[in-house]
């Protein structure tokens, strides 16, 4: 079964619009391919990934994680991140 990786970020105020445009661009620079949905200040990040292992590698071992995440962070004044298995809720 699948696992969701969502990261939620709303942007300070006065980060400009340019740099907020660039921000989703970031994301699908990392290797694996993430839905953008994004509104003003806020974005919505959406990584699927085979197994925790798999996203464990990803956060920990890939070094363009940590450089990308050390970009965003200071734009950011919420970030949440939440992990989950995928389900179809047909139960």
């Amino acid at each position: 079964m699948a696992f969701l990786h969502l990261v939620l970020l709303r942007l300070k105020p006065e980060i400009p619009r340019g740099r907020r445009r660039a921000i989703p661009q970031e994301f699908m620079a990392l290797p694996r391919r993430a839905r953008i949905i994004r509104e003003d200040n806020s974005h919505v990040f959406i990584v699927e990934f085979g197994s925790l292992q798999d996203r464990e590698f990803d956060k920990n071992v890939i070094p363009i994680h940590a450089e990308s995440a050390s970009r965003i962070i200071p734009l950011v004044n919420l970030t949440t991140m939440a992990v989950f298995e995928a389900s179809d809720f047909a139960d």
